[in-house]
């Protein structure tokens, strides 16, 4: 069975145009199609995107997707868009300014060198705050990822 975990309800709708949806929820969340619609749908919607950097087979980009961001993506009350950068992979996506940018380009011109990375950005995908780099495993990340997100929402307030 096929399901789609959306970024939340309003969000749903706008953003299906912008990310494509992938068979198993758990082994990815939405991947980027085009960064200008999401842009603007960030400015919409005056939330910040979150953007999971990881690799295939990764045990620690599946926890982080599986236990933290998944959930959040289901959540129709969810503050932020969720997608998921492949840093490895060659798939296009369409730039801000309308060209064609692979997702392992998207990665490289943020400086990810090392997976797992969650980087909050706003609508000119310029990154909202300190990137949460790898997986905290003394029980705090959900802490970390909460705080991270709280700071990003009120950079992205504080940018209007």
């Amino acid at each position: 069975m096929r399901r789609r975990h959306w970024l939340g309800s309003a969000a749903a709708i706008a953003i299906s145009a912008t990310v494509r949806a992938q068979p198993h929820a758990e082994e990815r969340l939405q991947r980027i199609d085009d960064l200008r619609a999401l842009a603007a749908e960030i400015t919409r919607l005056g939330v910040p995107l979150l953007v999971l950097f990881s690799t295939p087979g990764c045990p620690y980009c599946l926890e982080v997707r599986r236990n933290y961001l998944a959930p959040r993506a289901a959540d129709p009350a969810a503050t932020v868009l969720i997608c998921e950068v492949e840093v490895t992979s060659t798939r296009t996506l369409t730039d801000l300014d309308g060209g064609r940018i692979s997702e392992r380009s998207f990665a490289e011109r943020h400086g990810v060198r090392a997976v797992p990375v969650v980087t909050l950005f706003d609508d000119r995908l310029r990154p909202l705050g300190t990137s949460l780099v790898g997986l905290d495993r003394s029980g705090f990340y959900e802490s970390y990822l909460q705080a991270a997100i709280d700071t990003a929402r009120q950079r992205l307030r504080g940018t209007r």
